[in-house]
């Protein structure tokens, strides 16, 4: 090598690295050591981990606390969790990726590439309308929302003997409908396992090693696997979970059968840069594996139906600072965390902790929130110079029925909308103004969709809508 290959090399070498190195000097800039100490003690969490993405790059990572609370065993920036849900959206790529490669095609039935289980006519009439695209949406109507976890000697079921509803503690009876498919929309944990093994039926691997060779191996997220604690390829540095008391589960290491829904090892980094990844092939830069096709299929809206927005795997119902994200959270017994990444601009967040939902979801969303307040991501909703017609005004006021069972009531104050009641399913807001946007259209501090009326039958809706998005709800009139 010539000296100034060498020193090109060396470059590159440092800009690889610089991300980082950024990371560690501007930590006083969002979270100090201190405050994310003081953090885990208020709310009794024995460890996080952090980082946050800007302009496409690592901007701030740190952790905190310890893999067993006690133990003296701190958390570094290798330590991996189990992230629970957040394996999903993985799944939901893989699919993607495969279809891409023409092995498979989203929009097919996933009976077709069942092998070892089959939809039977008696949980499934139509079988050809249960497509990876609904399984992998929530819109199959799929039974069995999530599992519980085991621990070693546990007897373990497979993933098959949690479809047939055989040695799993929620469920006695095998997957089956609530709904028609493609009619709504319902949080599936079971759906994830009937792809994940069509997925291991059409390519001969198993979706761990699948995951390790199309998206972990090549993006270099050494840190993240989803064998399981019971497997000789399971990760050595990992954070124990916790229960509301900071004592240890059981051995700590939960063993997840269903590793389509919820089966996957993380930490912040190596999912900040699956997030890049994700945020370079949207924006159409080059990228090492995800292609911007897959990017724009996973994350499209499928649904907005009761959730207020679901893609391929990414929820797409986040909008904090009033941003377009595609996220997802995880949260299994004592551990979990939240992934988020902005669909243009390349900011994100992903944030783990090791303890149960009381101490953990409190630190996600104070530190989510010092992110998005001392970067200035905070985006306004657009202001239109014009008066509201008092008419729409008065059309507007009256309660509503959300996709989710929630009474949602609107009514006028001085020329002005307010609204009471959850706009979305796990959203902690449960008030509002409805800020007028043009054209009968209104939107909501911290809520991704617009709310315009509709008037059938006589009867008034809430039409919810998303700009750039055909996808359509509607949150009907409550009864008098």
């Amino acid at each position: 090598m010539t000296p100034i290959n060498k020193l090109v090399a060396f470059i590159l070498l440092l800009l690889w690295y610089a991300p980082l190195e950024i990371a560690h000097a501007n930590d006083n800039q969002l979270l100090s050591q201190a405050e994310l100490n003081e953090l885990l003690k208020e709310y009794k969490l024995s460890g996080v981990s952090v980082a946050v993405i800007d302009d496409f790059n690592v901007v701030y990572s740190a952790t905190a606390g310890e893999k067993v609370f006690g133990s003296g065993n701190s958390i570094n920036q290798s330590t991996a969790f189990s992230t629970a849900s957040i394996s999903k959206p993985v799944t939901a790529l893989l699919a993607a990726m495969l279809e891409e490669q023409g092995k498979l095609s989203l929009d097919d039935s996933v009976a077709k590439y069942l092998t070892r289980w089959t939809l039977q006519k008696e949980q499934f009439p139509n079988p050809e309308e249960i497509t990876f695209r609904r399984l992998l949406s929530h819109t199959a109507g799929t039974t069995q929302s999530g599992f519980a976890d085991f621990y070693k000697g546990d007897a373990v079921p497979t993933a098959i003997d949690s479809l047939n509803g055989v040695n799993v503690p929620r469920y006695d009876s095998p997957i089956s409908l609530a709904f028609m498919p493609g009619e709504s929309w319902s949080y599936s944990g079971g759906g994830y396992v009937i792809v994940q093994i069509a997925l291991e039926d059409l390519t001969g691997k198993t979706l761990p090693e699948l995951a390790e060779e199309m998206l972990f191996k090549p993006l270099n997220m050494v840190n993240t696997t989803m064998y399981q604690p019971d497997s000789p390829l399971f990760l050595q540095n990992v954070a124990s979970v916790h229960q509301d008391d900071l004592s240890v589960i059981q051995s700590g290491y939960p063993i997840c059968p269903q590793i389509a829904p919820s089966g996957m090892w993380s930490n912040a980094l190596d999912m900040a840069t699956l997030i890049i990844e994700m945020q370079r092939a949207l924006n159409g830069d080059d990228t090492k594996v995800i292609s911007q096709a897959v990017a724009r299929n996973t994350t499209q809206i499928e649904t907005l139906d009761v959730v207020g927005g679901w893609g391929l795997g990414w929820m797409r119902l986040e909008a904090k600072g009033n941003l377009e994200w595609f996220s997802h959270g995880g949260s299994n017994t004592g551990t979990g965390g939240q992934i988020m990444g902005t669909m243009r601009d390349g900011r994100g967040i992903a944030i783990f902790g090791n303890g149960g939902n009381p101490a953990r979801i409190p630190v996600i969303e104070t530190v989510i929130a010092t992110v998005v307040e001392k970067l200035d991501w905070k985006k306004s909703l657009p202001v239109v110079k014009q008066q509201v017609p008092l008419e729409l005004l008065n059309d507007f006021e009256g309660k509503y029925l959300a996709g989710f069972g929630e009474t949602i009531e609107i009514s006028k104050q001085n020329n002005q909308l307010f609204y009471q009641g959850r706009l979305l399913l796990w959203s902690h807001i449960e008030s509002g103004e409805l800020v007028y946007l043009g054209d009968g259209e209104f939107g909501v501090e911290g809520y991704p969709n617009r709310l315009s009326l509709e008037t059938v039958s006589g009867k008034k809706r809430l039409k919810v809508s998303r700009k750039g998005s055909d996808k359509v709800s509607y949150f009907e009139s409550a009864p008098q």
